[in-house]
């Protein structure tokens, strides 16, 4: 009985085989999360007798999904045997649904990219034809890699809005009579799991970022919208109905503020996004200053990007560090906002705009000590994330790996 299976599969077997399956299962993620293991561990860790820890992994080599890789140490005796899995046992496909670009690529049993990056310049909007784009693509990436499909174990998609995980559902954007999960599952015939970008990231984070073993973390994507993703008493958090981290929606301005997306006015997003920093740039150039800003877009205001003006802060262009500030200080009110409620050990700064570095911590960390009490942020860090462009596509891969090979 293979770990490979279709939907539905289990209705057709007996209780003692469902059983084995999903101990199998077990000992899949045991050693997905620690990489390799004895014999020993994993009894210890499935609370299983020996004997039947040992016939099961000896299906899983017969399987060619896990092998022996050498001995491990030993106080005394025998050293014992290490199992992990196969590089090649199984795969996941990541997709990175972004505003304006899609990321895609498949992830092998260590996490490793089995194959390059591949990126669609593509316009996120509701508009049913970008599924059926994205996923003859994948095809076509799949098809250039030459790895089995059967091996794909399941397929991971981020993207932003309020998605509601579980039912496969983005109440923002690609929302269609059916789920958007449901679409691309239909598609690909595998599992899908669909998850906001920020939460996504939070997860790698978690797994195999600045996380590990935190208790209470945040994790802030910065991009051209703000998103949140949540570890809270040491678990990752969504909330309810999985819509939690919105703060991008916290109101900062007046009813006089600039109309957020959200159809509110004030948001934070409104006035710390990479979207606001073009803003700011556009506004001021029109106006007529004089930046590096309008000489590295060749004087072209549709190359103005937070990247470009990244790029200009880090020349030294004295309105492009200012600006950063600006955005920087907002932010840094905001974030006071769930320093006061959340009391975080460690805040981690991902996505496009932590590239900023101290052009934007400086005065993040300004804001929160004027906006904050000395005693909840004395032992909290501010940091950036080290996982970068990995994040989003790393989270997916655990997405799936956790809920289809979890508990």
């Amino acid at each position: 009985m293979s770990l490979f299976q279709p939907n539905g599969f289990l209705d057709n077997l007996t209780r003692v085989e469902i059983k084995k399956h999903l101990q199998k299962k077990k000992i899949v993620r045991a050693l997905y999360l620690n990489d390799s293991l004895s014999l020993a561990d994993l009894v210890k860790r499935l609370k299983l007798s020996a004997p039947t820890v040992q016939s099961l992994l000896d299906e899983l080599i017969k399987e060619e999904i896990v092998h022996q890789r050498g001995s491990g140490s030993s106080k005394g005796g025998r050293r014992p045997n290490l199992y992990g899995l196969m590089r090649n046992a199984l795969y996941v496909l990541s997709i990175d649904i972004g505003n304006y670009t899609t990321r895609l690529a498949l992830f092998d049993s260590a996490n490793k990219k089995a194959t390059p990056i591949k990126i669609i310049t593509l316009e996120l909007k509701n508009d049913i034809s970008i599924v059926n784009h994205i996923y003859q693509c994948a095809q076509d990436l799949i098809k250039e890699s030459g790895i089995d499909e059967n091996r794909i174990l399941g397929v991971g998609i981020d993207m932003p809005g309020l998605v509601e995980s579980e039912k496969g559902i983005n109440h923002s954007i690609l929302h269609f009579d059916k789920p958007v999960g449901e679409l691309f599952s239909a598609l690909f015939k595998k599992p899908v799991i669909i998850e906001n970008d920020a939460k996504t990231k939070a997860l790698a984070e978690f797994r195999f970022g600045k996380a590990i073993g935190k208790k209470n973390v945040l994790v802030l994507h910065l991009g051209w919208g703000l998103g949140m993703g949540m570890v809270l008493n040491g678990k990752p958090y969504k909330g309810a109905r999985g819509f939690s981290g919105e703060f991008a929606h916290i109101p900062m301005a007046d009813e006089r503020g600039y109309l957020c997306h959200c159809g509110k006015r004030g948001c934070l997003e409104t006035v710390a996004s990479g979207a606001t920093l073009t803003r700011l740039a556009l506004q001021a150039i029109e106006k007529g200053e004089m930046t590096l800003i309008s000489k590295m877009a060749h004087n072209k205001t549709e190359n103005i990007t937070p990247e470009l003006i990244l790029n200009a802060a880090q020349n030294g262009d004295q309105f492009a560090i200012g600006i950063l500030s600006k955005i920087g200080f907002e932010l840094g009110k905001g974030i006071s906002s769930l320093v006061q409620v959340l009391n975080p050990e460690i805040i981690i700064l991902g996505g496009p705009l932590s590239r900023a570095g101290s052009y934007l911590t400086t005065s993040i960390e300004q804001a929160l000590q004027q906006y904050t009490f000395a005693i909840i942020r004395e032992q909290m860090e501010l940091t950036i994330s080290e996982l970068g462009d990995n994040a989003s596509l790393l989270g997916n891969v655990i997405n799936v790996m956790e809920s289809l090979i979890g508990d």
